[in-house]
């Protein structure tokens, strides 16, 4: 069926296998040709089906808006349908002045970090390059955002390209804190070592995502943490820049996540569901320091691509957040979000489910062979990979990832579902959490008894 695909890691990646073919989609649900019934509780690969799928109404939002104009020469012209959606994201965010789409969030992050640089430039401090970021991140596939990113696996293959900036420690707390209340402080005090030893006159930026998505499986930050590390930025003069490709639109209970701490980014970038599932569509956001220095500078921002702040971008995108609004989508996200970190509670009784963690609707699970020493399983093993497919199985569709505690081994599986994910929902999805890794606890005494 997929002869013609080249595939990858995220995209049917087995060449020896024969992947479903899905249909339709309605809501939560997915169905394949033979009328098997997913529950799509990764929503997309993964976070990017925010609203369900099926809405009617963002299909005819968008089909009006392609038959008025689809697309501009941005050179010259603009709409009112942009401007509109850049006013409304702006202040959904509670901190933009000023905002620009693209099309995915490696091109947003991408962007967000090219424009720390410029901010730099304009203010005379050139000599400012460096994007300081943390290890078991991940922010975009493009050699740049890699060099950032502290994911080896997706890195190695690239090693000769990439330019790899300092990173330091993320704020992992199951792994490092070992009960410290003052470990989040403490961690984000690895940030000031970095910037000393790389001459704070070098750096540009740092960036973080507030809950640490694909890389780590739903990690947030500990408490403290972003606000230390606001204010070592500030003491450095280095720019903030907040990763919400995941954790954004409403996803962890908030507008964006970083609301959970007392910190505001100077950047912000977002992707995935911020165009619904429907639309490929993403944005940064910036505050008024860094706004001001391009306006009152009359300095134009050196990005550009092909579909950049679109009126068809702009219509999904605005559908999406009037949706959100409409149906109290963040307040929903983060009382069922809760109900459902309960339900996973339970899991806690299996030997091999070292952490429930996460935040609303942005769930991790963490596997290890030894809960009281967090040893993680071999590799090779593919633990969190065979309890996805045990998952599918029975219908339910989650996130595994791998490479949380070495850039290789650690288990970890990402729950991301649709925002409108109802309770009775969340319950069948922990019963068959539970089956599939009853499944694999009795395979894994079978193999090594």
């Amino acid at each position: 069926m997929e002869k013609n695909l080249l595939r990858s890691k995220i995209v049917c990646p087995d060449y020896n296998k024969s992947y479903p073919s899905i249909t339709h989609g309605l809501g939560c649900y997915l169905y394949d040709t033979d009328g098997t019934e997913y529950l799509d509780a990764s929503a997309g690969s993964c976070a990017v089906s925010l609203i369900g799928h099926g809405d009617e109404n963002i299909v005819t939002a968008l089909a009006e808006q392609s038959k008025k104009v689809a697309v501009l020469p941005a050179h010259y012209l603009s709409a009112e349908v942009i401007q509109g959606y850049l006013k409304s994201l702006c202040e959904f965010s509670g901190f933009g002045h000023r905002a620009w789409t693209c099309s995915s969030g490696t091109e947003a992050v991408e962007n967000a970090m090219k424009v720390a640089l410029q901010y730099h430039q304009i203010n005379g401090q050139p000599e400012r390059f460096k994007i300081l970021g943390r290890h078991g991140s991940y922010h975009g596939n493009s050699i740049f955002n890699l060099g950032v990113g502290g994911m080896p696996m997706r890195r190695a293959s690239y090693k000769h390209l990439i330019s790899d900036f300092a990173k330091v420690d993320a704020s992992y707390s199951y792994r490092f804190a070992d009960g410290d209340p003052d470990y989040g402080i403490q961690s984000a005090e690895s940030l000031r070592a970095c910037i000393e030893q790389e001459g704070p006159e070098t750096v540009a930026a740092f960036i973080a995502e507030p809950v640490v998505g694909a890389a780590l499986g739903a990690v947030p930050a500990a408490d403290g943490y972003f606000e230390r590390i606001r204010e070592i930025c500030d003491e450095y003069g280095i720019l903030l820049i907040v990763d919400e490709v995941m954790s954004g639109m409403g996803r962890t209970g908030r507008n964006f996540a970083i609301e959970h701490y007392n910190c505001e980014p100077d950047i912000l970038a977002t992707g995935k569901g911020i165009g619904g599932g429907y639309f490929p569509l993403s944005a940064f956001i910036v505050n008024k320091r860094v706004a001001d220095a391009f306006v009152g500078n009359n300095q134009a921002f050196l990005g550009g691509h092909t579909h950049a702040c679109t009126p068809q971008a702009a219509a999904v995108g605005q559908y999406v957040l009037d949706y959100i609004k409409e149906h109290n989508i963040v307040a929903k996200a983060e009382a069922d979000g809760l109900y459902m970190k309960q339900q996973l509670q339970d899991l806690l009784q299996y030997d091999i489910v070292g952490d429930v963690r996460g935040v609303g609707y942005m769930i991790g699970i963490e596997f290890v062979s030894d809960k009281t020493t967090r040893e993680p399983f071999a590799p090779e093993l593919n633990v969190s990979a065979n309890i996805g497919q045990r998952l599918l199985e029975q219908g339910v569709i989650l996130y595994p990832g791998k490479g949380s505690v070495d850039g290789y081994a650690g288990d970890h599986i990402l729950i991301t579902p649709p925002l409108t994910l109802t309770r009775e929902q969340i319950d069948h999805m922990c019963h068959c959490l539970a089956v599939a890794i009853e499944q694999e606890m009795d395979e894994l005494r079978r193999a090594h008894p």
